[in-house]
């Protein structure tokens, strides 16, 4: 059944961004926004009255007592390392530089990305009542990432528990979708431009942009398939894919010193350390995920080599002759 459903969503996944493009992907990230936001405050607002109100809420065990932020239910470095994930994920996602390139003007950018930021800053809040909703709930799930469709199926009336859920596949869809054509754009203009060693040919970029799609959505979905755990995939992933990636663009922006040498080791020892630290059990129950070895051996590495590589300056023969 999960299996199932996994296949479902990313088959309709691929049909609607391959046929619409990035076009659709706009408007359905509009409408998925709407339904987005709308489902959670519903859910927000009915599992406040099944628990029995905001003081019993506040005061369910995984609530009261720990401290601040609650970082006491994981540890301390664990939740440091799943804010660094989610800030990683946040600067170093393609999607949102690709939003930047398609945007109007500098100044609908800037805007933009400041009403976003108020409104999800808000929102954060929103995940985090469900949660404790759900945990006070049903204590024993097997599987927190089952917390918000057992609270929609179980503890709200039936057609709005269903709108609820839509709600929750709108916010998978609305990131998959942009996340589908930040990979295609990359796959055509880095990947298949530098192996053709030219430009597409004008009756061709819409076939391969297809093509590049659907390579896009399959390598995701066989990944998602394999995953059992939405958080500590995604959390993995950011830390594989994009530790190095959010190293690179920093240095990058802010050091002149850093070389395309250092940008390939950054990007290397990011994801092996990703992947040294996601094999061993014990070093991951230690970190919470790999983002923060990923970031240190990035950033270490990134910059040794750049040290390292860097190109002497040497004296013009015009200053020389000045000079002597």
């Amino acid at each position: 059944m999960r299996i199932s459903a996994k296949l479902i969503i990313g088959l309709g996944l691929a049909v609607y961004v391959t046929l619409g493009g990035y076009s659709a992907v706009v408007w359905t990230d509009a409408i998925q926004a709407v339904i987005l936001f709308s489902g959670f405050l519903l859910m927000t607002y009915f599992v406040v009255e099944v628990v029995g109100g905001w003081q019993t809420l506040t005061s369910a065990s995984v609530a009261a007592g720990a401290g601040l932020f609650s970082y006491q239910n994981i540890g301390l470095l664990p939740a440091i390392s799943m804010a660094l994930a989610v800030l990683v994920g946040v600067l170093a996602t393609p999607s949102f530089r690709q939003r930047i390139y398609s945007a109007k003007s500098i100044s609908s950018i800037r805007m933009s990305f400041i009403i976003s930021g108020l409104l999800y800053l808000g929102f954060s809040c929103i995940p985090a009542v469900i949660g404790i909703g759900a945990y006070a709930v049903n204590s024993s799930l097997d599987n927190p990432s089952f917390a918000f469709p057992y609270l929609a199926l179980t503890a709200m009336p039936v057609l709005i528990g269903g709108f609820i859920l839509l709600a929750g596949i709108s916010a998978t869809l609305s990131s998959a979708s942009s996340d589908a054509i930040a990979g295609v754009s990359v796959l055509v203009a880095d990947i298949y431009l530098t192996w053709c060693k030219g430009n597409i040919a004008p009756h061709n970029p819409l076939l391969v942009s297809r093509i590049a799609m659907l390579t896009t959505v399959s390598l995701a979905l066989f990944m998602a398939v394999l995953s059992s755990d939405i958080i500590s995939y995604i959390t993995k992933m950011i830390s594989v894919v994009l530790a190095g990636l959010c190293v690179m663009g920093l240095l990058g922006r802010f050091w002149q010193g850093y070389t395309w040498q250092g940008s390939l080791v950054t990007l290397m020892a990011g994801s092996v350390a990703a992947l040294l630290v996601g094999m061993n059990d014990g070093w991951l129950a230690y970190f919470g995920n790999p983002i923060i070895p990923a970031l240190i051996s990035a950033l270490v590495f990134g910059v040794l080599t750049s040290v390292v590589t860097k190109p002497s300056v040497t004296a013009s023969p015009e200053k020389t002759e000045v000079a002597s």
